[in-house]
This record gives structure tokens, sequence and C-alpha cells, in this order.
């Protein structure tokens, strides 16, 4: 056989094991809601409020528009950085550290060393983060 030949097959046998880990991903169930899904509707019932004039425009959301999902995540705030959406779990002077919730409508793709951002993504647009707030 070829060394060519070995080749081919070496990467016939990856491409078929990413096809099947790929596979495996969990996919919502009927009726659950992910979390983007929930960032996206608290960021929606926000701004409905603030354009009926019944909330003022601020980067922070206030916990009576947070979705369950959001409010099982036990935040100390939620805001949004260019349309995402930041839920902050831990807070001490100068650090934050949460969930950071990429939604649909944002044209902004999260990166570490943004804004002081560091990101680990968990999947589907969320990511574990930690902030170092310069002030």
């Amino acid at each position: 056989m070829t060394r060519e030949f070995h080749w081919i097959v070496r990467l016939g046998c990856l491409v078929g094991c990413l096809a099947v880990v790929s596979s495996c991903r969990q996919e919502p169930q009927a009726g659950e809601v992910t979390l983007g899904i929930a960032a996206l509707q608290t960021h929606a019932q926000y701004v409905q409020a603030v354009n009926a004039g019944t909330e003022t425009r601020s980067d922070e959301i206030a916990p009576e528009y947070w979705t369950e999902e959001i409010n099982r995540l036990d935040p100390i705030k939620v805001y949004l950085h260019r349309n995402n959406v930041v839920v902050v779990r831990k807070e001490s002077p100068g650090r934050q550290e949460g969930k950071y919730i990429g939604i649909i409508i944002s044209s902004y793709r999260p990166q570490s060393g943004v804004d002081g951002f560091t990101l680990t993504e968990i999947g589907d647009g969320v990511y574990d983060f930690v902030r170092k707030i310069e002030g």
C-alpha cells in the first residue's frame, strides 16, 4: 500500500469519528428553553418595557424581566454587553464571574480579551466568563 493510501484511510477514519461525535450532540427537548432562548426572551421583555415607557434605558436589566431559566442561575445582576446578555453570578472589587450568553440579534461574536472578558465556551453561544474591571 502506498503512503497516500494510508493518509486517505486515516483521514476517512477521522471524518467518520467526527460525524459520530457530532451526531451525539443533545438537542433541546420539546418545550425545553435553552439559555440562548431565555436570554433573548429576557432581552425582548426588557426592550418592550423601554419602548412602552415603563422602563428607563440602561445596560442593566432589572430582575422583573429575567426569565425563569436566567433566574435559576442565581444572578447578582444581568446586563447587556454589545447586545449579548451577561449573567453575573459572583462579584468582587474589579472582578465578575458568570455566564455570557450570545443572542441571535447581536452582530457581535464574543471574544476573550475584549472589554476585560475571558471566555470559555460551554456550547451553543453560552460561555463561562471572568471579567476584570478596571476602575
